[in-house]
């Protein structure tokens, strides 16, 4: 019994981190369902316009020459990159005005397959 509880740990483990953790807005909750498609949507309306002409810029050039080519030039990516930070912190308070709360669980918060932890951090405020 020792034997088979032994494989199975890591192999549960492995099947999570091969297939990396979920996306952040599955533990964006409101009376138990994860956010709508709608909801996500209007906060993103509401907030990617209103970056400024330097994000769309920047966002049109991504889309024109592709993610390669746009990496390339890393201090433009650089400040692509701050926009999109930026964008996820009013996203998120967005997603909170809503009446979602952010609820993901210790294991997804401590994975190591992205920035999990750097989002369960700034997230916390919108816990409760």
């Amino acid at each position: 019994m020792k034997k088979i509880i032994l494989f199975i740990i890591p192999f549960i483990s492995g099947c999570y981190l091969a297939n990396g953790s979920p996306s952040e807005s599955k533990y964006w909750l409101r009376n138990g369902k994860t956010i709508s498609i709608e909801d996500n949507k209007k906060c993103s309306e509401n907030i990617y316009p209103n970056l400024g002409g330097r994000y769309n810029y920047l966002y049109e050039k991504r889309k024109q020459v592709g993610f390669v080519e746009f990496y390339k030039n890393r201090e433009e990516f650089k400040e692509y990159e701050i926009y999109l930070r930026m964008a996820d912190k009013l996203l998120n308070q967005c997603f909170y005005d809503l009446g979602y709360r952010f609820k993901a669980p210790l294991y997804w918060c401590l994975a190591q397959d992205g920035d999990n932890t750097r989002i369960c951090t700034e997230n916390m405020k919108y816990r409760n």
